[in-house]
């Protein structure tokens, strides 16, 4: 790659880094004001609408670190562009999570946010996210770590 494109798309991920950084903020803080809510079954229309921005939130992330950040990832390291699963396999490798299958389930669990689903699965999908937080948030900054080493 020469030494201006490689420039631009270094560019370009300091750009995605802080706003995946931005939105992992976001994210953080809708978890730990749903956290108390994982318990229950019935929500009132403001805990709904916490719960909702939470997962809003989550497949927000997920989208920036799988779409763009693991783009970005396999272009500077010269990878042949694949499928979404090639892109996730490679960041395990790059350890960005600590255990294999993490981000497929994380992607799987931000396709049931984006489409719609039914009323008797949300406390399921809620629970999951929450039990999936703290590997999308380690993973923005294992991201952020990688990526010093590629500057």
């Amino acid at each position: 790659m020469k030494g201006a494109a490689r420039a631009d798309k270094l560019a370009l991920l300091a750009e995605e880094l802080a706003r995946a950084q931005q939105a992992a903020a976001h994210f953080e803080w809708s978890v730990h004001r749903c956290e108390p809510l994982s318990a229950a079954t019935t929500w009132s229309a403001e805990d709904l609408e916490r719960l909702e921005s939470m997962a809003s939130r989550f497949a927000r992330l997920s989208d920036l670190l799988t779409q763009r950040l693991m783009r970005l990832a396999d272009d500077l390291e010269l990878e042949t562009a694949g499928s979404l699963l090639d892109r996730l396999r490679r960041a395990e490798k790059r350890g960005w999570v600590d255990h294999d299958g993490e981000l497929v389930r994380i992607r799987e669990l931000r396709n049931l946010v984006a489409h719609e689903y039914a009323d008797e699965d949300l406390a399921a999908l809620y629970r999951e996210i929450l039990r999936l937080a703290p590997a999308l948030l380690d993973c923005v900054q294992r991201v952020t770590a990688w990526s010093t080493g590629v500057r």
